[in-house]
């Protein structure tokens, strides 16, 4: 199993309970996306950082505060923002930095037609849903629809009590 029981997560709960007003926060801030920095896509994959690595974008969190607000709830957020794959967006398999955190995905839009594979699962993204995985596990993720997928993307320490994926 490549991605983790949320059961372990209770946090997500709040999270999904409030999805609405998240993306509402994303919607009034949209056009100030900006391409991810990386060259492992096809240029079609932008994000609206709110918090990097353990710094703060104030600026952005000025215009996201009830989002900003509920991912500081989370026990150890280290980052989190809004992650967008316009339609044909193609990320290549990576891995990421740091066994030390997982990764969170809260869905704000999607369609069937996007999908992220993490080892050998793939899953696509459900508005209003959750999950989390582990980026140091080789991922891919596509947008073959012909709508955007947006997403609240957030990484937090790796609680010591939840087991590693096999």
């Amino acid at each position: 199993m490549s991605f983790f029981n949320i059961s372990h997560f209770p946090f997500l709960r709040t999270l999904e309970d409030h999805w609405e007003l998240i993306r509402g926060e994303y919607d009034a801030m949209a056009s100030q996306s900006i391409p991810w920095h990386e060259a492992i896509h096809n240029g079609k994959w932008d994000v609206i950082g709110l918090r990097f690595e353990g710094m703060d974008i104030l600026e952005n969190q000025r215009h996201a505060p009830i989002t900003s607000s509920l991912c500081d709830q989370i026990p150890g957020i280290f980052t989190y923002g809004f992650s967008i794959m316009k339609p044909g967006c193609k990320i290549k398999p990576h891995v990421g930095y740091r066994n030390a955190v997982l990764r969170g995905h809260l869905s704000l839009y999607s369609n069937d037609h996007c999908v992220l594979q993490v080892g050998e699962e793939s899953r696509t993204w459900i508005p209003g849903k959750t999950f989390v995985f582990d980026d140091t596990i080789e991922h891919a993720a596509w947008n073959e629809g012909e709508s955007t997928r947006v997403i609240l993307l957030f990484d937090f320490l790796r609680p010591t009590n939840v087991p590693c994926v096999s």
